[in-house]
């Protein structure tokens, strides 16, 4: 009894307490959880396409984001931009660098361009919002540079203060690889059949094409949709998850039909007969047994 008394002295002595200094600023933390969301692609193929869909004044184009970590350097991003789906030449390089910023006590994001000098910068302090991050910049920032970042785990939202209607809400796009069988033997016929794969996409308006052996020229694409409205009144519309087959006749997309799932699925597939395309984040040859 007396040893035990002992020890609770001992944690409570001011010598063990002072281990409580160990505590970080809140920004710091902030600057961890930021460095770890950031990586991705993302695109704004819902906003895009919603505002083509009906009478709606502002109309945004595509706009598709890639960041990737510099070196290994998890604090360091390249920030890639592509425009009007034109995926070969990129719009805009940059490099994002993220820090703490002691004096602001917030985490600080620093843009500026891949291999320009520093003169052409910004800088954006970062505030923590509900499960959301938001950056906003200083009035001198760069006019070509954006002035403001949103960031979640599934949409980041960046705003230009020079572009017309600049302000882009892109969603976290999921890599995923697709097949197609030609035609689509199912129910376990024995019938021979022609397999196009290792398609590459995404699931935010991603689409592959190909060229079938007899020269029809195909695609699969996937959307992952996230509904702003409903396309029935009264009658609430749930997010999905969609895979289409379509077909590039005389110059002309023919789309020959789709399937479609709950958003959260890992995998998606559509059997036409004459043809089977599935799509997956991982394929069955690393799936892990399970009754």
């Amino acid at each position: 009894m007396k040893l035990n008394f002992f020890v609770f002295l001992v944690l409570m002595s001011p010598g063990v307490l002072l281990a409580q200094g160990q505590d970080s600023q809140p920004y710091e933390r902030d600057l961890q959880v930021i460095s770890t969301m950031l990586p991705g692609i993302y695109d704004n193929a819902n906003q895009s396409y919603f505002d083509r869909r009906g009478d709606r004044s502002i109309k945004h184009g595509p706009i598709h984001i890639k960041i990737t970590a510099v070196d290994e350097n998890p604090n360091l991003f390249q920030v890639t931009t592509f425009l009007n789906g034109d995926m070969e030449q990129p719009a805009q390089e940059l490099l994002w660098e993220l820090e703490a910023d002691a004096d602001a006590a917030a985490a600080k994001l620093i843009i500026r361009e891949r291999n320009g000098g520093q003169d052409k910068r910004c800088e954006l302090l970062w505030a923590r919002e509900a499960q959301q991050f938001r950056a906003q910049s200083n009035p001198d920032c760069h006019k070509d540079f954006l002035n403001e970042v949103v960031l979640g785990y599934q949409q980041l939202w960046v705003t230009y203060p020079n572009h017309d209607n600049g302000d882009y809400k892109l969603h976290r796009a999921r890599a995923f690889e697709c097949y197609a069988d030609i035609p689509g033997v199912g129910g376990g016929r024995n019938e021979p059949y022609e397999r196009y794969e290792g398609f590459k996409t995404h699931d935010q308006g991603g689409a592959v094409w190909f060229t079938t052996k007899d020269g029809r020229r195909l695609s699969i694409s996937l959307f992952l949709v996230d509904w702003p409205i409903n396309n029935y009144e009264g009658i609430f519309t749930r997010d999905s998850f969609v895979i289409y087959v379509s077909e590039e006749i005389d110059g002309e997309r023919k789309e020959h039909g789709y399937a479609f799932t709950v958003p959260q699925a890992d995998r998606i597939g559509i059997n036409l007969k004459w043809m089977l395309a599935s799509c997956f984040m991982k394929s069955n040859k690393f799936a892990t047994p399970a009754m």
